[in-house]
């Protein structure tokens, strides 16, 4: 699914779908083709339109060209992020956090069916003719005004299931962002093209204006409306941005040959995304229903903190690595090595801002959100450790997707939402604390369950992926323990601004000096990242 769906300030997007799709060409077939400028030529040649001499061509410069420009846009959308939350968490009360989080529950496991994965599908699939991106096209556009007045239509049901009163007329504006969304095939087609200098500006440029909004109308004392009529704002700029940076138009209706194309492999994409949403918000239906929206406000906020690190640096890669892997999908020895080098990558990268963030909550939570969030504190800890293994399950999507296996995906999915459903179960009569740590448990017994079929597909060992990341893993554990440790030895109050601002320096050169130590050529291999794209940037 991509990012052009609705615009929520929920949480728990990360579905094992793609957030960002990049094939860069549109194959020669039998019909109306479309070419990078939007018109119509049924002979374009794929290694011209990519620029590269082959199907395979410069992959590795591709991808880090890509990755490059999607770390910019992610990074500054997550600064953004973490700036608004920090000034909305002083306007607004959890109550209202959880308010909109109740509202999301429901437009989340919408949203699923709104796109139903036919993106994707045009990413995966080697030929895309201009009937297909029509019939994507109004399947999402039709699909938008029907979801948004059936929402509309639900509020009052929604308010009752929830015992929350405003949320009657907050449903109905948080649905106009599926009507307002209509820039799905636009987005695929400036991703076909590797235009993702395009895309990040985009991204970033709604992210703003969609978080000033809400700031704004916090600060005029509009309480919840401001988050709900932030992302409405957002979705709306996204749809105009893309329709003028390609001026793709679609000039025919849902076509009959193109529904079974796509379906083939979105269904069972669509499937996984069902199973995965109701495994994955059984707790915030319940926190909602039984334990009222403050309750839901901090555990909501809490996860979300936590996602931000895994979603961001996943999403960076993913928007690149699943149509280089689509396009590899033969070459297994190719796609097994990207893909233990990419997830080596993100748990460098991932884990140990989770162990540090569980390390110095104390202190960092009133700092930045203020002292009406304390609750959050023993959430967000217990929830940063269910994180490390996300890490890695948040990745073998791309490689179901990749190798075009989306019927196991689902029937994996089946699976790990039962584990995830039981252990919610376990975990609800201790409150949401005792949620947290079933959601710890219930992810370590879900990683081997999705990472040793994903493994199986490309020839590769899931022994392998846990051992090269095993040392990534002890040393921030290590890290960790001892940002947490050392103050209390000392008597320090972990409270006090300078001392959070220590841990988070101490932790930072600690863990650095690590990785040099016992993880030199994935350190050497971060620092040239982090130079090419310094070099790409200017």
């Amino acid at each position: 699914m991509t990012r052009q769906a609705p615009r929520l300030l929920g949480r728990k997007q990360e579905s094992g779908r793609v957030d960002e799709i990049g094939r860069s060409a549109i194959e020669p077939v039998p019909g109306d083709v479309v070419d990078p400028n939007g018109r119509e030529d049924p002979r374009h040649d794929v290694a011209a339109m990519d620029g590269q001499s082959g199907p395979v061509g410069s992959m590795t410069l591709t991808v880090a060209r890509g990755a490059t420009w999607s770390a910019l846009g992610r990074f500054g959308g997550q600064f953004a992020q973490l700036a608004a939350g920090i000034v909305l968490a002083r306007l607004l009360t959890p109550a209202d956090f959880g308010i909109l989080a109740s509202v999301y529950v429901i437009t989340g496991f919408s949203v699923l069916f709104f796109e139903l994965g036919v993106s994707s599908a045009l990413v995966q699939l080697k030929d895309v003719t201009e009937q297909d991106l029509a019939t994507a096209f109004w399947i999402n556009a039709i699909g938008g005004v029907l979801f948004t007045g059936v929402l509309a239509a639900l509020g009052p049901f929604v308010a009752e299931v929830f015992n929350q009163p405003a949320l009657r007329v907050v449903t109905p504006i948080c649905a106009l962002t599926f009507g307002l969304s209509f820039g799905v095939v636009h987005r695929a087609l400036l991703a076909r093209q590797l235009r993702y200098r395009t895309l990040s500006l985009i991204d970033l440029a709604t992210t703003l204006v969609g978080y000033s909004v809400s700031i704004v109308l916090a600060l005029g004392g509009a309480g919840y409306f401001a988050l709900a009529l932030g992302p409405v704002t957002a979705s709306a700029l996204l749809s105009i941005f893309y329709w003028a940076a390609f001026p793709w138009r679609p000039k025919y209706f849902i076509c009959r040959t193109s529904l079974p194309r796509l379906w083939r492999f979105s269904g069972g994409l669509l499937g996984f995304n069902v199973v995965n949403y109701i495994g994955r918000n059984a707790d915030n239906l319940l926190i909602a229903r039984y334990f009222g929206a403050a309750q839901l406000g901090y555990y909501n906020r809490a996860y979300n903190l936590m996602l931000l690190p895994v979603q961001q640096v996943s999403g960076v890669l993913g928007g690149v690595m699943f149509p280089a892997l689509s396009r590899l999908q033969d070459d297994r020895a190719r796609v097994a090595a990207g893909y233990k080098r990419a997830v080596r990558l993100i748990n460098t990268a991932t884990v140990p801002l989770l162990l540090g963030l569980s390390a110095t909550a104390p202190g960092v939570i009133p700092l930045i959100w203020g002292g009406q969030w304390e609750a959050t504190v023993p959430i967000l800890q217990i929830l940063c450790l269910a994180g490390v293994t996300q890490c890695t399950t948040s990745s073998v999507g791309w490689i179901f997707q990749s190798q075009n296996r989306t019927g196991l995906m689902f029937r994996l999915g089946l699976i790990s939402t039962g584990v995830g459903v039981v252990g919610i179960v376990a975990g609800f009569p201790f409150g949401v604390i005792g949620l947290s740590v079933a959601i710890l448990i219930s992810g370590i017994v879900i990683l081997p369950i999705n990472l040793i079929p994903a493994c199986r597909l490309i020839d590769l060992r899931a022994g392998d992926i846990l051992r090269g990341n095993l040392p990534c893993v002890l040393t921030a554990a290590a890290m960790g323990l001892t940002v947490w440790g050392v103050p209390r030895l000392l008597g320090l109050d972990v409270r006090a601004a300078v001392v959070v601002l220590a841990q988070v320096a101490i932790g930072a050169v600690l863990y650095l000096l690590g990785t040099r130590s016992f993880q030199r050529d994935t350190f050497d291999e971060f620092v040239g990242i982090l130079r090419r794209m310094r070099g790409r940037a200017a």
